[in-house]
């Protein structure tokens, strides 16, 4: 396995620890190439958190990272030019079994919290942290599987061989679902019951900035509305259409639906589940609904 290690604003770690939120998005290392930063000065320098408008110092109490095993569905691009090799990994829902730590200036830590999968989400480890919520599910993110002809939210876990099947409401005609203690129901299956595995890469245009739909949803007056995730380098016109920074060079926003432009959505589908940052992937189209 490439464990990988990201950086965590406190606005994000909050909302890991308060709201369930179960994605990850942004510039991450290997966790392997900074084993020698045990110190939020140290983690300052070596995930480069000096950018214009950080929430971090060197002089922190602590710094929360987040651990996790790299997947075939995350989509890495290299970065040059720094002191670690650095990748920028776009919006995605966190692999499972991750971690959130949090490294104190004396060089010592603890674990906040981990991650099982998408069917039972975030557990507190520290008795002062309450019980994480639970966020929609979304097909736009993350695997998805094709079993016994409907098409489900899913992770993939023990190497390959199981398939983790999750649902926000009880079944109401398959039996062998759990109820988690987050309040989802989700349910194991072999690899080879799952006829299909992929996840949906929708992508687009919004006022000629290229972006990935990363949620849907009706709103008050029934219109669709999309919230989308920045991609490429075009940071100036990110800003100039006042996308929200959520940290560096990650820009999201929530837009309508309809004045989205090129659409176009594929399914990704990786040669084999095993992992690592440069693991190659296939796409292939399929025609797009919106």
């Amino acid at each position: 396995m490439t464990l990988m290690q990201k950086a965590v604003p406190p606005s994000l770690s909050r909302a890991h620890l308060e709201s369930g939120y179960d994605r990850v998005h942004g510039y991450v290392v290997r966790a392997e190439d900074v084993a020698f930063a045990t110190t939020p000065a140290q983690l300052y320098e070596v995930h480069g958190l000096g950018y214009p408008g950080s929430p971090f110092s060197p002089d922190d109490e602590w710094i929360d990272v987040l651990r996790f095993d790299s997947s075939p569905q995350l989509q890495y691009r290299d970065v040059r030019g720094y002191i670690v090799p650095l990748w920028w990994l776009r919006h995605s829902r966190i692999p499972p079994h991750a971690q959130l730590v949090r490294v104190f200036r004396d060089g010592t830590s603890i674990l906040l919290a981990r991650y099982g999968d998408v069917g039972t989400g975030w557990t507190a480890m520290q008795p002062w942290i309450g019980r994480p919520g639970l966020p929609s599910l979304s097909r736009c993110v993350g695997p998805v599987a094709k079993w016994h002809g409907a098409y489900l939210e899913a992770d993939v876990v023990d190497g390959g061989a199981t398939v983790v099947l999750a649902l926000a409401n009880p079944p109401l005609a398959e039996t062998g679902f759990e109820m988690a203690p987050s309040g989802r129901w989700y349910r194991m299956v072999p690899r080879e019951d799952v006829s299909e595995l992929f996840e949906l890469d929708l992508t687009a245009r919004w006022r000629g900035l290229s972006v990935r739909v990363v949620d849907q949803w009706q709103d008050a007056d029934r219109y669709v509305v999309a919230r989308v995730s920045h991609l490429g380098d075009d940071i100036d016109l990110a800003e100039a259409l006042r996308f929200d920074r959520i940290e560096a060079g990650v820009y999201e926003s929530v837009v309508y639906a309809a004045e989205l432009t090129d659409i176009e959505t594929n399914q990704v589908v990786p040669h084999t589940w095993t992992p690592g940052p440069a693991t190659s992937q296939q796409r292939r189209p399929v025609r797009s609904s919106a």
